[in-house]
């Protein structure tokens, strides 16, 4: 019995080391503070691995030990890709790492207001919209041009692009690109109130008709307080059969948006854009035009104007006419005028 008594106590003092130590050890990966202030919100995209994540974390000066975070989430078994979820996270100071990884587990949905600008083409807006939300481009434009989605809502992909307004929408930052496009017809629709398709009816045009319209008004005019007047000239060509003849939809068509003089030339491009040679409106927009353009069409101008040109000071405005003979003099200037500054193409 006497040789038990210093084996005991050895043994009570390792267990009490070891305890001691697990202590330690719990505290500084589960309870120690590791958080530090940092400006604006963390964000941890859909594709990024845990790995990065941490070091992202630490290289931020979000956290003082990466190590630990490392040890705490592999300890849950949270070490994985899809341990922590994607998000915008307002990451506070002092959170130690237990209140870290239940923060970035959460998903942390915030509503972000995404914004974009009128412009010409599908890959454009993708491209904007990513850069405010965590979807990569390539889905945003899947889901923007999907031959299933536009079928969902009556149309097919060239007439869907009509659907995309530009303005500013609230959304979820994490939110799927499907569910993305699907808010952003919800907000067409909701545009597109029974007083304005009784409008656009009344102009003979249903409300996809009147988004390519408008689209191409924008493209001729830059000038808002000239749109209306562009606009109720191509209706005018419209109801009386004749080709829409717009120069901007050869552009469109031909792909290449630096051409400032169109010619002849260009107008022999096949294409169903090619409204020089195709009568009617194009098959879907030449651009994605702000509501201004869409009213504008609506509150067309009622006038005798089947012909314009740009006016020779360039000033943004154009000339109208009612018959061929006065186009010619307009359009004679308008020449001249791109001559003397050396614009031949």
């Amino acid at each position: 019995m006497k040789g038990r008594g210093p084996w005991m106590l050895r043994a009570f003092a390792a267990v009490c080391l070891i305890a001691a130590a697990a202590g330690i050890w719990g505290w500084n990966t589960a309870f120690r503070p590791n958080s530090l202030a940092a400006d604006g919100r963390f964000v941890l995209k859909s594709k990024s691995s845990t790995d990065s994540t941490i070091q992202q974390l630490f290289d931020d000066g979000r956290i003082r030990d990466a190590s630990s975070f490392q040890r705490y989430l592999s300890w849950r078994g949270w070490d994985h890709n899809g341990g922590l979820r994607p998000g915008r996270y307002m990451i506070p100071e002092g959170l130690d790492n237990r209140g870290l990884a239940r923060l970035l587990r959460s998903g942390a949905r915030e509503a972000v207001r995404v914004r974009f600008n009128a412009t010409r083409l599908p890959e454009e807006v993708a491209e904007s919209i990513s850069d405010q939300m965590a979807l990569e481009q390539a889905a945003i434009l899947a889901a923007m041009t999907d031959p299933l989605t536009a079928a969902r809502n009556g149309t097919d992909v060239e007439g869907f692009r009509t659907r995309f307004i530009p303005n500013t929408y609230e959304v979820w930052y994490d939110m799927s690109a499907t569910d993305l496009v699907d808010r952003m017809v919800k907000e067409w629709k909701k545009w597109w109130s029974l007083e304005r398709r009784a409008q656009a009816e009344a102009k003979g045009l249903t409300p996809e008709e009147a988004g390519i319209l408008a689209s191409i008004v924008k493209s001729e005019t830059s000038r808002l307080d000239e749109a209306p007047t562009v606009a109720g000239l191509y209706l005018n060509r419209l109801r009386r059969g004749m080709r829409l003849q717009a120069d901007p939809t050869l552009i469109y068509a031909l792909g290449d948006f630096s051409i400032r003089r169109v010619l002849n030339v260009h107008r022999e491009v096949d294409s169903p854009y090619n409204t020089y040679k195709y009568p009617g409106l194009p098959p879907g927009p030449i651009n994605y035009p702000e509501p201004a353009y869409l009213e504008a069409v609506l509150n067309a101008e009622e006038h005798g104007y089947i012909f314009m040109c740009a006016r020779e000071d360039f000033s943004g405005y154009h000339a109208f006419a009612k018959t061929n003979k006065e186009h010619e003099r307009n359009a004679r200037r308008y020449r001249r005028a791109l001559d003397r500054q050396g614009v031949y193409k």
